[in-house]
């Protein structure tokens, strides 16, 4: 179902791409590129302050950040059908 809706949203792009001259798909490409680029560097950031802040807290936090988010997973999964 999910992967239903995410192939009409990207075939509305296709459509986008078919019907634009060869500048437009040049600009683009370009765009979404510079885009992608963005994203994995925030990502890339915030894990690794993630990361830092993980490896700083007490071992009773840990135990109890690790507890909250296999509940929090438990709970996805049983929403989730």
């Amino acid at each position: 179902m999910g992967l239903d809706e995410l192939n009409s949203v990207l075939s509305h792009f296709t459509i986008l791409f078919k019907n634009s001259s060869d500048l437009a798909k040049m600009f683009a490409w370009i765009g979404m590129i510079l885009i992608a680029i963005v994203l994995i560097y925030y990502i890339s950031a915030g894990l690794v302050k993630l990361t830092k802040a993980f490896l700083g807290m007490k071992v009773k936090y840990v135990g109890l950040v690790l507890l909250t988010l296999g509940a929090v997973f438990v709970t996805l999964s049983i929403i989730i059908p």
